[in-house]
């Protein structure tokens, strides 16, 4: 039925389900699949507060979070990979706004159907970033399916 599918996720329980049914999905019809991690461009806005007053300090606060964000982002397609191996998935980063970034990573990818997760309930663990439906759904190049 989709002979490319893009899942976007941070590793939350909800983009966990979005994961395993995009997996799934891939596996039935055959399909490749890449698996997308966005890094919202906000976490760059921390570094201008005042208690980082030199360059220096802030290149290395900048240095320390980027390498705890890709520590985190090694260890979800890690568990991915290990998971999905027989899907021989495909992994793309990306830095930017999340709507943009999936519709951009679906263009690029020839995604026929993209994948996500519902939104978390409030004290769920992981990312606190969301999708916002007014951004995403006017720039979506194909279907967008939401995993239960």
């Amino acid at each position: 039925m989709f002979a490319n599918i893009l899942v976007a996720t941070h590793g939350t329980p909800g983009a966990q389900r979005a994961e395993q049914l995009a997996a799934r999905l891939a596996g039935d019809w055959g399909a490749r699949l890449t698996v997308l991690s966005v890094v919202n461009a906000d976490w760059s806005l921390m570094t201008g507060d005042d208690w980082l007053n030199s360059s220096a300090t802030r290149n290395h606060f900048a240095d320390y979070v980027e390498a705890e964000i890709d520590r985190e982002m090694r260890a979800v397609w890690e568990r991915i990979r290990e998971q999905i191996a027989p899907l021989d998935p495909a992994f793309v980063r990306r830095v930017g706004p999340l709507e943009q970034s999936i519709t951009d990573a679906a263009r690029e990818t020839g995604a026929d159907l993209i994948v996500v997760g519902t939104r978390q309930q409030r004290q769920a663990p992981g990312f606190r970033a969301r999708l916002d439906d007014r951004l995403l759904h006017p720039e979506l190049p194909c279907p967008l399916l939401v995993a239960p």
